[in-house]
């Protein structure tokens, strides 16, 4: 049996979507308990595809094996569309032997309100980033950008944002196929009583507009440091704090964000033409 649980019953893979390493050396701390909550996927902020390359190139530990999302894509291309196998035989793939398989991604968290601003950002860093998110204190931002294909998540702050999710905007997330990515980390350390009142108060209206209306959503912690990891089951107890039912939130902790990271590593791909069209 490898080192990491194999996925069975309630053990199931989790993907945390949003780290923030101060220094790439802690890399190896963050994998150490990823493993320990067999976290399988992990989402690097701020790092390019290029730096990520080098990161891996030079990584001098040899207890982790990692993995980059074209490389999945190469393994697993001819599956596309049929996103239950893909979940099912990329999990098996990742728990296979004793090797401990990391998929390590990377992502751009653009902070603006300004649309212009937006648009010229993503015109230099899209093909530079796995995943694109955006964070925004303005409603109409946040509508534009659940409409624009390049934009993967729209990232919210349960203390910062939630305040400008509105039905409106939820409707527009869902008709664009988009994700809401919502942060858990202030319900683990909000520094006082009065703080934890106002997450539980503005998460549970957060929640229950995404809910009602079915608007898609995955959580992630945005961890600073490996001891805010949380396993896929400890971040849907989260989440059911909010309200959030606990048997209808297992797709937001891997399976939703594997999808994000398979098709965009389609569209990274030496063999993308336009949407639909690869060379043979």
């Amino acid at each position: 049996m490898s080192h990491k649980q194999i996925s069975k019953g309630n053990n199931f893979l989790t993907c945390e979507n949003y780290i923030s390493l101060n220094d790439l050396d802690q890399i190896d701390n963050y994998l150490e308990i990823a493993n320990k909550l067999n976290i399988s996927v992990i989402v690097l902020d701020a790092v390019s595809i290029k730096k990520r390359k080098l990161l891996l190139e030079s990584a001098v530990s040899e207890k982790f094996t990692f993995i980059s999302p074209i490389s999945i894509y190469d393994l697993f291309k001819f599956q596309e569309g049929d996103s239950e196998k893909l979940n099912k035989n990329i999990s098996y793939f990742l728990n296979s032997d004793k090797e401990l398989k990391f998929i390590v991604t990377t992502r751009k968290t653009i902070c603006e309100d300004s649309v212009d601003k937006i648009k010229k950002q993503l015109s230099s860093i899209r093909n530079q980033y796995d995943i694109i998110s955006l964070y925004s204190k303005n409603k109409n931002t946040l509508k534009w950008a659940a409409q624009d294909e390049r934009l993967d998540y729209i990232t919210v702050e349960i203390l910062d944002n939630s305040e400008y999710i509105d039905q409106s905007l939820c409707s527009v997330v869902k008709q664009n196929n988009k994700r809401f990515e919502i942060v858990l980390s202030s319900l683990i350390n909000a520094p006082d009583d009065k703080a934890i009142s106002e997450v539980f108060r503005k998460g549970k209206k957060l929640m229950k507009i995404i809910n009602s209306t079915k608007a898609p959503f995955i959580f992630t912690m945005k961890a600073k440091s490996p001891l805010e990891l949380r396993s896929g089951s400890q971040m849907r107890l989260l989440g059911s704090l909010l309200d959030c039912s606990y048997n209808k939130t297992k797709n937001s902790v891997f399976e939703k964000q594997l999808e994000v990271i398979f098709n965009n590593a389609a569209k990274l791909h030496k063999s993308y033409i336009v949407k639909g069209i690869r060379e043979g």
